[in-house]
């Protein structure tokens, strides 16, 4: 059996200690400074009152608007012109600024109808105009 008489090369290596102690330390830091019982509630702070509650309302429901093949707009069950939407809306979202307006177009409207209803709700500023449709069937598709 023979014997080795000379050293192999040992291969080069990285020495971790030192980097595992600052590790630990770190860990250390933050736990140690780290405060998980103090909450908000214990902080003293007098909290103002609020003198009149009722202005403090929910976000309304969405708002829909109706057009009808003949050009008939409806909102709230009212039966409105481009301009009177326009005016009933502005109020609306001077007080809530996200209101949201479902316009709903009968599938014969024109157009050119949809566009100029789209317009005037778009004047009043909102900002958040959905396009409501009625959801289509698909047939069952199938790959082959």
């Amino acid at each position: 059996m023979p014997l080795k008489t000379t050293h192999d090369e040992e291969l080069p290596g990285i020495n971790l200690t030192s980097m595992i102690d600052v590790l630990f330390l770190l860990i250390i830091f933050f736990m140690v400074g780290t405060r998980f019982t103090d909450g908000e509630h214990q902080i003293a702070v007098k909290l103002p009152k609020s003198s009149s509650p009722e202005t403090l309302l929910d976000r309304p429901s969405a708002k829909t608007v109706n057009l009808f093949p003949d050009g008939t707009i409806e909102f709230e069950g009212n039966r409105l012109t481009s301009e009177q939407l326009t005016a009933t809306l502005v109020p609306m979202v001077r007080n809530y600024p996200d209101l949201q307006v479902r316009f709903r177009p009968d599938s014969g409207v024109a157009v050119g109808q949809a566009s100029a209803v789209m317009e005037a709700i778009s004047k009043s500023g909102v900002q958040d105009i959905r396009w409501a449709s009625a959801a289509a069937s698909m047939p069952n598709a199938r790959m082959r």
